[in-house]
């Protein structure tokens, strides 16, 4: 499921969640979905499909990380911006951690 709008049809922050696989933006007054993407549509992502998936906001970026792999997703619209699969260095939960300058 995708659903879009754009940036001056939210009404403010938003949030980023992880779960089964996919990443959701949601804003935090209402709880509307901004957009959604399945980390399986994305190149060698299938391996994602219903599993945890972390992911943190980083200056209007998501960055999600599944199974070995880690994707970077416009926080405007959902779009891959890049993605690094390490998938063959073992299997399981993949965390996440941003340093802030």
């Amino acid at each position: 499921m995708r659903e879009r709008r754009t940036s001056s049809e939210r009404s403010g922050a938003c949030v980023a969640v992880g779960h089964a696989g996919s990443v959701m933006l949601l804003e935090i007054a209402s709880g509307r979905l901004v957009w959604e993407r399945a980390l399986a549509e994305f190149p060698a992502g299938l391996p994602c499909e219903g599993q945890p998936v972390s992911v943190r906001l980083v200056e209007g970026t998501v960055i999600a990380a599944s199974m070995g792999h880690v994707f970077a997703l416009s926080a405007e619209d959902g779009e891959l911006l890049w993605q690094v699969n390490r998938r063959g260095r073992g299997s399981g939960e993949t965390s996440l951690a941003i340093s802030h300058d």
